[in-house]
């Protein structure tokens, strides 16, 4: 098996095939068949300015073989979990001349410009919904989150709750409301990093050659469950502030991270805002204010 495969492409293996691992403004750091497995790339302005280009969204895993579509939509850069064309230059700059087509996408409303939307994670099997059972705890955000991913057009999904080893007397009730929210829309997960509590069932979706996506808050725990699927300290932990139950900032960027096993998880930012695409334009739900408080 080539490295490109090893990395999810499921279509024919020619040269110049490479998938994002992650981004530097107009510079992406490819896994590829070339150049010992991996090489910084820039993106060739020309290929994706002027003549905007938009990538097609194509269900099916077999579906990375088929040409971008070009049309009058807003342009499409590449993102981490992206596969994309290149044209290797073993003596200077290799440069990204095509981003091939998206098996799934996620997405939600951009918090700084109206109308726009923001992509979140391409080109997953499993998106993890990731809430913890502390303060962050929201029933009506995962509703929102859930709302977003019917339109992800591929990929499963599954709303996780981290942290199980806070559980409360009375946490009952908040688990049964959401059984109710997520009935018939994903599967459910409850896990601790801590005392291994559901780990098994995450490792049983953390197959070679997948893809997850981590999507939540701060401190909801998508590191600690990256380093422990990884095995060792992979990504910064950073504390819960006791006094606010908000955890900080652990990862800034996206980037796609090879397992152990063989699988692969894009660890994204913290999300505080929900936005919601299309008829909801109008509907930008605030995590804070949703949340469940404990005294």
């Amino acid at each position: 098996m080539t490295r490109i495969e090893e990395f999810g492409w499921r279509g024919e293996v020619v040269p110049g095939i490479g998938r994002v691992v992650s981004a530097h403004g107009d510079y992406y750091h490819l896994v590829c068949n070339e150049a010992g497995g991996e090489i910084l790339a820039r993106r060739k302005k020309s290929a994706f300015a002027g003549k905007a280009t938009k990538a097609r969204l194509v269900t099916g895993r077999a579906a990375n073989v088929e040409a971008v579509e070009r049309g009058a939509d807003e342009a499409v850069r590449p993102v981490t979990g992206d596969f994309v064309k290149f044209r290797y230059n073993p003596r200077g700059e290799s440069m990204i001349t095509e981003l091939l087509p998206r098996f799934s996408h996620f997405e939600r409303k951009d918090p700084t410009a109206r109308r726009k939307s923001q992509t979140l994670a391409v080109n997953f099997d499993e998106l993890f919904v990731m809430m913890s059972l502390n303060e962050n705890f929201s029933t009506a955000r995962v509703d929102r989150y859930l709302t977003l991913a019917e339109d992800r057009d591929g990929g499963d999904v599954s709303v996780v709750v981290t942290k199980m080893d806070l559980r409360q007397p009375g946490d009952e009730d908040y688990l049964a409301d959401l059984e109710e929210t997520v009935a018939g829309r994903a599967r459910i997960l409850h896990i601790s990093a801590r005392t291994g509590e559901g780990m098994d069932a995450v490792r049983a979706l953390a197959q070679p050659r997948r893809t997850l996506a981590f999507i939540g808050s701060s401190g909801v725990g998508k590191s600690t469950l990256l380093n422990t699927l990884a095995g060792g300290e992979w990504a910064a932990v950073q504390e819960i502030q006791e006094w606010s139950g908000k955890g900080r900032h652990t990862t800034t960027s996206r980037e796609l991270v090879m397992l152990p096993c063989g699988a692969m998880v894009v660890d994204t930012p913290g999300i505080r805002e929900i936005g919601i695409m299309g008829e909801r334009d109008e509907m930008l739900v605030k995590g804070e204010s949703t949340h469940r408080w404990r005294k």
